[in-house]
């Protein structure tokens, strides 16, 4: 029985020993199996190992019984774990026959693939397996005999069929990445433009496995969201990115050298009529004709255009004062031009704003502001000018700043106010009124239109003022006790912002108006911005009995077009015709064809800025229906005109001149 139990502690020994090592070697649920299997293993040792301490160290009659049953114990657990074990390495070898199949797919895949080339060198450096896409990558011929090549020799063969890397630099980043132990990826650039990504890994034989991937698509499609980064597409210019980051390195060459340059803003005038009259074709062909004229004659400079109608130029540090002259001289030359698109004859005019380095500011955001502000004063005041930076421009663009927050609270403060200047026939008879805003502030007085009216569009206020007039204006024109008309002006923008038409039919219920007597005044500014809309909101308007009119006719592009869009019931001729009539006689011509067209198109026609008698007499002679100026009457409160909205009060003679 000693024998026995010895024995069978040998046995529990080795098998204990055996399901380490496969513990050690397993992973996953193998090794959980393999743990649970050691067990009985270990066991078994133990049992035998107490039933020979008992056989050979115990004298009790009771000592071979515990020790046969120990001995019993040991030979069901060795009997188990031998049982386990068999069925594990049944499994493990299972698994291992699906991992080399799966190995041999995954090689498979990797040697077929067309998209990726494939080579794997040895320890001697010396090619042993490579796939077609690898040979198609390179150009080598698909019979030629490459099998245990060099990677010099590899790299001849590359060149020789045209393909080999141009950059020596690249060559040397991939010599290192070789030598690095390390997955590493270096892209070389190949002589027929194509770029390649290559990724290299170590093998512990020290060999190495290369994948190539031709990624010239993808790296074109890069250089190309680079350059729209930095890009105009229109005219193929840098853009508002690129110029700034240039005015950033021209201001830090100038201080290094004590230098002085200039940032230039060209603005094209009335460029958005041009787009609208002649077509977005056009408007693209004349923005690339300008941008070409001004890379011609500002070759000295960066030119740029950061958007919409502006091109913006820095001129190189120079330290001479008078070179800035000489570029405003140059840029003063393409101010008026005449452009040739698509068989169109096209006047351009352009105007510029100009800071300068380190006068007018010592960082870009200052001289971009500050040329920002010459070209708006130049825009405000004389067109087609080359305009430098004055201090004084800064504190008006403070002022205007000031205003527009003094304007955001006039209406609800109650500043504005609506005076009322007559109409009357070339006879005299006071036939209706036009309201007009004013706004008088608590400390400035009275505010100019000109100056608030376009403030109001640029900060989106104008809508709920021109709210506020048509509204006041219907009430009070209900309260007349003579049904004269009355005239209300609409910024092209409320045809944007506004449901105008309902609008209206609001206040006409609200107020009690007859429609016949409002009139509604537009510019072609509303018919620009979208033609087709604006018509359909212009006939909304007519179908509640409310008459329309285009005013300031013969001041744009296409006013003429207009008359055979949409049925106008009046025209009302610019004040700036009227006022040249005696001294211009182009002018005055002009006038008598806008009257004669009228009679055939049977439009009634009133002239804005009467001011003279010969001016009126000339008007009459002409068949002109209506007039309005000084000569008739001023603007003023509606109280000053109350006996002309009584029901006494009568249009024969000179009525309105007595007001």
């Amino acid at each position: 029985m000693i024998a026995l139990a010895a024995v069978l502690c040998a046995l529990g020994v080795v098998a204990s020993y055996g399901g380490l090592r496969s513990i050690r070697v397993s992973e996953g649920k193998l090794r959980r199996h393999w743990m649970w299997a050691t067990a009985p293993a270990a066991t078994s040792a133990v049992a035998a190992a107490a039933a020979l301490a008992l056989l050979v160290a115990s004298d009790a009659p009771s000592a071979p019984i515990w020790a046969l049953g120990l001995m019993t114990g040991s030979v069901i657990a060795t009997t188990c774990f031998a049982m386990m074990a068999v069925w594990l390495n049944l499994l493990a070898g299972r698994r291992t026959r699906l991992t080399l199949a799966e190995r041999d797919m995954l090689l498979d895949a990797i040697v077929n693939d067309t998209a990726r080339g494939f080579c794997l060198f040895d320890a001697g450096g010396r090619l042993q397996l490579w796939n077609e896409a690898f040979l198609d990558i390179y150009g080598i011929p698909p019979g030629r005999d490459i099998a245990g090549k060099s990677l010099l020799r590899i790299l001849a063969l590359m060149r020789s069929a045209g393909n080999f890397v141009t950059d020596p630099g690249q060559l040397i980043e991939l010599r290192a990445a070789l030598v690095s132990r390390g997955p590493t990826s270096v892209v070389a650039d190949l002589r027929d433009g194509r770029h390649i990504r290559i990724h290299l890994k170590r093998l512990p034989n020290g060999g190495w496995i290369a994948k190539h991937v031709d990624i010239t698509d993808h790296k074109q499609a890069e250089q190309r969201f680079a350059y729209l980064a930095l890009h105009d597409v229109a005219t193929g210019l840098p853009n508002r990115a690129a110029f700034n980051e240039r005015i950033v390195a021209s201001v830090e060459q100038a201080r290094r050298f004590d230098a002085s340059f200039a940032v230039i803003r060209l603005g094209i005038d009335r460029f958005k009529e041009i787009n609208d009259v002649f077509g977005q074709a056009v408007g693209d062909a004349v923005l690339a004709e300008m941008a070409r004229r001004l890379a011609d004659t500002c070759h000295w400079g960066f030119l740029a255009r950061p958007g919409g109608d502006e091109f913006s130029i820095v001129t190189p540090p120079d330290a001479a004062a008078d070179s800035i002259q000489d570029v405003c001289r140059q840029l003063a030359q393409l101010c008026d031009s005449e452009f040739e698109v698509d068989g169109h004859r096209i006047r351009v005019g352009a105007t510029a704003g100009v800071s300068v380095y380190p006068r007018d500011g010592e960082d870009a955001d200052a001289l971009i502001a500050h040329a920002d502000v010459a070209l708006y004063r130049a825009k405000t005041e004389q067109r087609g000018t080359v305009c430098l930076f004055e201090p004084a421009m800064d504190l008006q663009i403070r002022e205007k700043r000031a205003l527009q927050r003094e304007l955001a609270v006039a209406l609800e403060q109650r500043q504005f106010e609506i005076h009322y200047q007559p109409q009357a026939t070339t006879s005299g008879e006071i036939v209706g009124f036009e309201a007009l805003l004013r706004w008088r502030h608590p400390i400035r007085g009275m505010v100019s239109p000109a100056l608030f009216v376009p403030l109001a569009e640029e900060t989106g206020q104008i809508g709920p003022i021109d709210e506020w007039v048509l509204r006041s204006v219907c009430t009070e024109a209900a309260s007349w006790a003579k049904p004269l008309a009355i005239a209300v002006n609409f910024s092209p923008l409320d045809f944007r912002r506004l449901d105008v038409p309902a609008l209206i039919l609001q206040v006409l219920l609200e107020t009690g108006l007859e429609p016949s007597r409002l009139e509604i005044e537009i510019t072609e500014g509303v018919l620009i911005d979208d033609f087709s809309g604006a018509i359909a909101i212009l006939r909304k308007i007519k179908n509640l009995g409310v008459r329309v009119a285009m005013d300031d006719f013969g001041a744009g592009y296409s006013s003429l077009s207009y008359l055979q869009s949409f049925p106008f019931d009046k025209i009302k001729i610019d004040q700036a015709f009227t006022r040249k009539l005696e001294i211009n006689p182009e002018t005055a011509a002009i006038v008598e064809a806008i009257l004669s067209l009228a009679r055939t198109l049977k439009l009634p026609v009133i002239a804005e800025g009467v001011e003279t008698e010969s001016q009126l007499a000339f008007l009459a002679r002409a068949g002109c229906d209506e007039v309005q100026g000084y000569l008739i009457g001023r603007p003023q409160p509606i109280a000053h005109y109350r006996a002309l909205t009584a029901a006494e009060a009568t249009g024969a003679g000179r009525v309105a001149k007595a007001v």
